[in-house]
């Protein structure tokens, strides 16, 4: 089977044989059914993303029970963790690396090599600070990836050197419950600003919500 792999969105499906529309197969684990796209894991452990409408009529049908049952279980998990007082909650589709930088009363993205925050497979989605939409302005809009950087927003009452991170929920949809299992975020202090790092190089994106709470 000829296929193009990078994404994810729903977890774990039993090792089956999948079937494209000229008869060829493969044996693999669904990882992800994300909109038009597939994530499966071969049995040699190497993932790939593919179009969903490469595969057989038998194999779309399970493609969208797959999705109803990751809706349906999404519905019966608790809501987003309750942001600790006295903070500012940042909320993102990252595809990683990326980084955010927190700055005297303001803050920006920089990002690594792949899609932007909010960009992944030409999604346009903000990035959201206190649940208000901002869609960061880019030293080169019209890529949707690569290393790049933002302009800063400015966020009143933050000071990097009095501000702690704390992670909220990690995500394969907005709103979700829980941490999935990512690289761990690193923080640190660079040129008077924090940097919060996102590697998250694992396959496809997820959505990472975190606080930045305002120490006295």
């Amino acid at each position: 089977m000829m296929v193009i792999w990078a994404s994810v969105t729903a977890q774990g499906a039993d090792t089956r044989v999948y079937t494209d529309k000229s008869g060829r197969s493969i044996t693999a684990e669904l990882i992800a059914v994300n909109g038009g796209m597939v994530t499966l894991k071969r049995v040699d452990g190497q993932s790939f993303t593919v179009s969903r409408d490469t595969f057989s009529e038998k194999d779309l049908q399970f493609f969208k029970a797959f999705e109803e049952a990751a809706r349906e279980a999404e519905k019966n998990r608790k809501g987003p963790a309750e942001a600790p007082p006295n903070s500012v909650v940042i909320e993102a589709l990252v595809d990683g690396p990326s980084e955010l930088r927190v700055k005297k009363d303001g803050i920006y993205w920089i990002n690594g090599g792949n899609a932007k925050p909010g960009h992944h497979f030409g999604q346009e989605e903000p990035t959201y600070v206190d649940g208000k939409s901002w869609r960061p302005n880019w030293k080169e809009p019209r890529k949707d990836r690569g290393v790049d950087r933002t302009a800063t927003k400015s966020v009143d009452g933050l000071d990097p050197l009095k501000t702690e991170f704390k992670l909220l929920n990690v995500t394969l949809h907005q709103g979700g419950h829980g941490i999935e299992k990512r690289d761990a975020i690193r923080v640190s202090q660079i040129d008077e600003e924090l940097s919060i790092l996102i590697p998250d190089s694992q396959g496809g994106s997820c959505w990472y919500r975190f606080a930045l709470i305002k120490k006295k």
